[in-house]
């Protein structure tokens, strides 16, 4: 009798033992991979995105050296006999500068912005955040997408302006023959492109202040918990 009672309270410790091995597998299976935060998912989002930012401020660098450059050709070209090639030289050189700047930028938003889409189906999966952080989460990917899209329009506007300076600058070339009418419309064409592509850069900046607001505020629900 003994050992039967021994049998049968080894045989329960057994079930015991299987019935929660089952349930913690069931629980597993239940909730799959441990789930990430909205806020750190959009972090991952912005951080991609950061050399954007780093190429903005170099393009703004050098478009300060780049003014007073263009101001140094105009006031030299207004004298005879002045050699301005060198000048010349290092105003195109800081085009391409420019220009590679860009293509570097927009490659960058367009990289982070294809990863948008499987972040927000990655959001709609999430079971632990609070339905104000995951529709916070969403607007900030908006503002994303609607910063993107200025973007777009300030690269088109900033090639114009490159484009229309670059112009100016062949028609000053001592292989070309001087033509005052031509360059005083290529000047002009200059600072209209560079006025309009102003406007844009406040369009984009404002975007940019909106879409620094939402992630801020997101930051701070998750932190709130």
């Amino acid at each position: 009798m003994a050992r039967e009672g021994e049998h049968m309270l080894i045989t329960s410790k057994k079930m015991t033992l299987a019935v929660c091995s089952l349930l913690l597998m069931l629980l597993l299976s239940g909730c799959g991979e441990p789930q990430e935060p909205a806020a750190n998912q959009v972090n991952r989002l912005v951080e991609s995105g950061q050399e954007i930012d780093k190429s903005l401020k170099a393009l703004t660098r050098y478009e300060a050296e780049d003014m007073e450059l263009y101001k140094t050709i105009l006031n030299k070209g207004k004298k005879k006999n002045s050699n301005i090639e060198a000048l010349l030289d290092q105003a195109e050189a800081d085009i391409r500068e420019r220009r590679a700047l860009l293509e570097q930028t927009s490659k960058v938003m367009e990289d982070t912005g294809e990863k948008i889409d499987a972040l927000r189906r990655s959001l709609k999966e999430l079971t632990i955040e609070k339905e104000e952080t995951l529709a916070h989460a969403d607007k900030v990917l908006d503002q994303y997408e609607a910063r993107a899209k200025t973007y777009e329009l300030f690269v088109v506007s900033y090639e114009h302006s490159l484009n229309a300076e670059e112009q100016l600058y062949g028609l000053m070339r001592a292989s070309v023959k001087p033509n005052l009418v031509k360059i005083k419309r290529a000047i002009r064409t200059r600072n209209e492109e560079y006025a309009k592509l102003a406007e844009v850069r406040k369009q984009f900046n404002l975007q940019t202040q909106a879409f620094n607001a939402a992630h801020e505020q997101l930051v701070k629900l998750d932190q709130a918990g």
